[in-house]
C-alpha cells in the first residue's frame, strides 16, 4: 500500500518513537494482530543518521496458531533535514513518491513488500516495510562470484525498471551537481573546518571538479553511454545479501531510493566498483580494510549486467560496452559523494577526522582515476593502456605544437598545469 494514512500517533520532540507508538503505525495497517499486541511485549530498536531513521518492531510469536501476519517489521522515518541536498529536490523523489517507487520494486518480487505509508499527527512522515532476512553487504561479498553476478543482474533490473516516477532529464543532475561543485570550490570554510578536525583537505577543496566532470559527461556521451534509474547511493550499506535465499532465488535486494533519479548507468555500475573501498558508518575508519576490485572482477560484473540487460531490453551491448562507460561511471559515483560530504559539512560544520579521512581518499581516487587516462584498445575495447602525465618541457612543448598562435610562456605554463600535463587533455 502506497496511499498516505495519517495515524493516531503523536512522537516526542525528538522523534523517537515509544513501544505504543510503533505498535499503533504498525497496527493501522497491520489489524488481524498487530492493532492487539501488548506494547511491552514488543523488541523495538531505534536508529538515526542525518537524513532519515530506521526501526526494526519484533513481536512475540502467538503462544497457539500459526501468524496470520509477520512477526516482524521495517519503520523508516523521513527527518526533516532542511537545505541539505536542497540541489537534488526537484529531481529526486518526494517522499510519497519514494514509496510508490519501493511498493512497485517490492511487486516485483526484487525487493521488500511495503505495508503501509503513513503520516504522525505531529506531521513525520514514515513507511512500513517487510523486515528482510539478510545483512548489509560486505567488501569481501563481491570477492564471490555468485554474489558479484546478482549484484550485476540486480542493478541491471532495477535501471530498467518499469515505474511510476517522471522521467527528468540526465542533464538536470549535471548542471545540479556541476553548480553545487562550484558553490564549495576553495570555499575557506571548509578548509578551516579540514584544519580544526586536524586533516588538511585545502587541496581537495581547491580542485574544479565541476569543470573535470563536464568532461567525463561529456566523454560518456559521445560513446553512447546508456541511461535509465539510477539508486546513486550505492554505498554497500544499501545492498543487502540474504541469510537463507530460496533455489534460484538472488542473493541479494537493493534498498534506500531516495535519490532514485535517471542516469547514466555507468554511475550506479562504477559507484558500485569504488564503494568497495569504504564503510561510512564503521566507527574506527570509513575506508575499508579490503582489496580494490580487480579488473577480472569488474569485467565479470560487465559480462553478467550486460547478459541481463539484453535480455531485458533486447539489446545487444557487450561486457566490454559496460566496462568502458564503468571507467567514466566510476568518476560520476566520486563527484556524488564528495559533493554531499562537503555539503555537509557545510551545514552541520562538522570536522569528523574519519569523514575527512574519507572525503581526501575520495580525492585520490578521483584524482589517480583520472590520470590513468584510461585509454581503451580500439579493437574490442579490452586493454586499457595506463596514460602518464608528462614533465613539464615535453608537456609545454606538446601543447605549444597544438596551439593555432604563439601564446606568452606564463600563459601556457598555466594552461598545461590545467591540464594537469596529461596527453590525452592536451591534444
Amino acid at each position: 500500500m502506497a496511499t498516505l494514512i495519517r495515524v493516531p500517533v503523536t512522537l516526542s520532540e525528538d522523534k523517537v518513537p515509544t513501544k505504543e507508538n510503533a505498535r499503533d503505525i504498525i497496527g493501522a495497517f497491520l489489524t488481524e494482530e498487530w492493532l492487539f499486541v501488548d506494547p511491552e511485549t514488543l523488541t523495538v530498536s531505534y536508529h538515526a543518521s542525518f537524513a532519515n531513521a530506521h526501526c526494526p518492531v519484533e513481536r512475540p510469536k502467538p503462544a497457539a496458531g500459526t501468524p496470520t501476519e509477520p512477526l516482524k517489521v521495517f519503520i523508516k522515518f523521513h527527518n526533516d533535514t532542511g537545505g541539505s541536498l536542497e540541489i537534488f529536490k526537484p529531481l529526486a523523489p518526494t517522499k510519497h513518491e519514494e514509496a510508490l517507487l519501493c511498493h512497485e520494486y517490492g511487486r516485483t518480487g526484487l525487493g521488500a513488500k511495503v505495508y503501509g505509508f503513513f503520516k504522525t499527527q505531529d506531521g513525520t512522515i514514515g513507511r512500513i516495510d517487510e523486515f528482510l532476512d539478510a545483512r548489509n553487504m560486505e567488501p569481501e561479498d563481491v570477492e564471490d562470484p555468485v554474489i558479484r553476478a546478482d549484484v550485476a543482474k540486480g542493478l541491471a533490473m532495477f535501471h530498467v525498471l518499469k515505474t511510476s516516477l517522471e522521467k527528468k532529464a540526465v542533464e538536470s543532475y549535471y548542471e545540479a551537481v556541476i553548480n553545487g561543485l562550484k558553490n564549495y570550490h576553495k570555499m575557506d570554510k571548509l578548509k578551516a573546518l579540514g584544519k580544526e578536525g586536524g586533516v588538511a583537505i585545502d587541496k581537495l577543496v581547491d580542485y574544479d571538479f565541476g569543470r573535470r566532470l563536464r568532461n567525463v559527461v561529456d566523454k560518456l556521451e559521445s560513446i553512447g553511454g546508456k541511461t535509465g534509474w539510477c539508486i546513486h547511493d550505492i554505498q554497500f550499506m544499501n545492498v543487502m545479501v540474504k541469510n537463507d535465499p530460496k533455489e534460484g532465488e538472488s542473493k541479494v535486494t537493493l534498498i534506500d531510493f531516495e535519490f532514485v533519479m535517471q542516469n547514466y548507468r555507468a554511475f550506479d555500475i562504477g559507484g558500485h566498483f569504488m564503494q568497495k573501498m569504504f564503510k561510512w558508518f564503521d566507527e574506527e575508519s570509513r575506508i575499508a580494510d579490503c582489496r580494490k576490485y580487480t579488473e577480472e572482477e569488474k569485467r565479470h560484473f560487465c559480462d553478467e549486467y550486460a547478459i541481463q540487460w539484453n535480455k531485458l531490453t533486447g539489446d545487444s551491448d557487450t561486457g566490454n560496452q559496460v566496462f568502458l562507460e564503468s571507467e567514466y561511471g566510476y568518476l560520476l559515483a566520486i563527484t556524488f559523494d564528495i559533493h554531499n560530504m562537503l555539503c555537509f559539512m557545510s551545514e552541520q560544520d562538522d570536522k569528523d577526522p574519519l569523514n575527512l579521512l574519507g572525503l581526501n581518499k575520495l580525492f585520490d581516487e578521483f584524482v589517480d582515476h583520472r590520470k590513468r587516462g584510461v585509454a581503451l584498445n580500439v579493437a574490442g575495447y579490452k586493454n586499457i593502456i595506463e596514460v602518464q602525465p608528462m614533465n613539464q618541457a615535453e608537456g609545454l612543448d606538446l601543447l605549444q605544437k597544438k596551439l593555432s598562435t604563439p601564446t606568452e610562456h606564463d600563459s601556457t605554463v598555466q594552461l598545461a598545469r590545467e591540464l594537469e600535463f596529461m596527453p590525452l587533455a592536451i591534444v
